[in-house]
C-alpha cells in the first residue's frame, strides 16, 4: 500500500475508481475539479495498491471524506493525518466508521444522501410559478419566511442577511427559488455547491400557516426541474422521516446512510 498526493492530472483515475458510482458523488467529483485538486485548504490523497487507485482521502476547507469501493483498513492513512486541517469528517456511514478510532470523537451524527435523476410526481398547482429570487425585496421577504418558523433561528439582522446572500448568490452559481401565494412568499428552496452537473439542496421552508398544502412539494419540484434541464443531478441530505418520504414520492433515489462526526480538536 502507498498513500500518494493527488492532482488534477490522476482525476481519469479517480472517476475510474467510483466507475458505476459516479453519478452518485457528482457533487464531490466536481468539488475536486472546481479546486483543480490543491490549494491551501484543499488536499486530495490515494491510495494505491501497485499502480491502481483503491481509496481517495479529500482534505477539504476542514473537512476529511473518504471514499472507497469496498471496505478497507483505513490505517494506511493514520500517518499523514496530523498533518492534516480538520475538524469535522463526513462520508458514507460505512466508510466514515472506519476513522472513528483514528480520531477523537466528540460527537457521531447519521442521515442520508440521496440524488434525483427523474421526477416522478406532478405539479399540483401548475398554476403559480416558481420563481428565482434576484432582488434585495425577495431577499427580504426569504428571511421574513425563515423568521416564521421555528426551524430557523436567524441571529443577524435583516440588512445583514440580504447583504450576504446576495453577494453569495452574485458570485456563484447558487440559487434560492420560492413559491408565491397572493403576493406573499410561502415557501422557498436553494442550492450550494452548484457546479457543472450538481447541486446540493438546502434550506426547504414552508411558512407555518401554508403547511400541509403540497407547497413545500411544489417548489421542489420546481427546483428539480430547472436543475434537471440543465443538466444538474439534484443531491439531498436528510435525517428528517416525513423529509425522507417527500423525496422518495418526488423521485429521488436513496444512495446511502451519510455520517458527519464533529472531532474534539483540544485532543488532537
Amino acid at each position: 500500500m502507498e498513500i500518494r498526493k493527488l492532482s488534477r492530472e490522476n482525476h481519469q483515475e479517480v472517476l475510474d475508481l467510483f466507475a458505476d458510482e459516479t453519478p452518485y458523488y457528482y457533487f464531490l467529483i466536481n468539488e475536486l475539479l472546481d479546486n483543480n485538486y490543491s490549494g491551501e485548504a484543499f488536499r486530495v490523497y490515494g491510495e494505491y495498491e501497485g499502480d491502481q487507485l483503491v481509496s481517495i482521502l479529500l482534505n477539504n476547507f476542514g473537512n476529511l471524506t473518504y471514499y472507497a469501493k469496498t471496505l478497507r483498513d483505513v490505517a494506511v492513512y493514520q500517518e499523514i493525518l496530523p498533518r492534516l486541517s480538520y475538524f469535522k469528517l463526513s462520508g458514507p456511514s460505512e466508510l466514515m466508521a472506519q476513522f472513528l478510532p483514528l480520531v477523537p470523537v466528540k460527537s457521531d451524527t447519521l442521515s442520508y444522501m440521496g440524488v434525483v435523476k427523474n421526477i416522478v410526481a406532478q405539479r399540483r398547482y401548475p398554476q403559480l410559478s416558481v420563481r428565482r429570487i434576484s432582488s434585495e425585496g425577495e431577499l427580504e421577504m426569504h428571511y421574513d419566511l425563515l423568521q416564521s418558523t421555528q426551524e430557523y433561528n436567524l441571529e443577524v439582522s435583516r440588512d445583514e442577511y440580504v447583504a450576504k446572500e446576495l453577494k453569495r448568490l452574485q458570485g456563484s452559481q447558487d440559487r434560492r427559488v420560492y413559491l408565491s401565494v397572493d403576493n406573499k412568499m410561502v415557501c422557498a428552496c436553494g442550492t450550494v455547491k452548484e457546479s457543472r452537473n450538481s447541486a446540493i439542496v438546502i434550506g426547504v421552508v414552508t411558512h407555518p400557516d401554508y403547511r400541509r398544502r403540497g407547497y413545500g412539494t411544489e417548489v421542489l419540484i420546481g427546483l428539480f426541474e430547472s436543475l434537471l434541464e440543465e443538466g444538474k443531478y439534484p443531491y439531498l441530505f436528510y435525517n428528517n422521516p416525513a423529509a425522507r418520504r417527500v423525496y422518495k414520492n418526488l423521485g429521488m433515489e436513496e444512495v446511502c446512510q451519510w455520517r458527519v462526526v464533529m472531532v474534539d480538536e483540544e485532543s488532537k
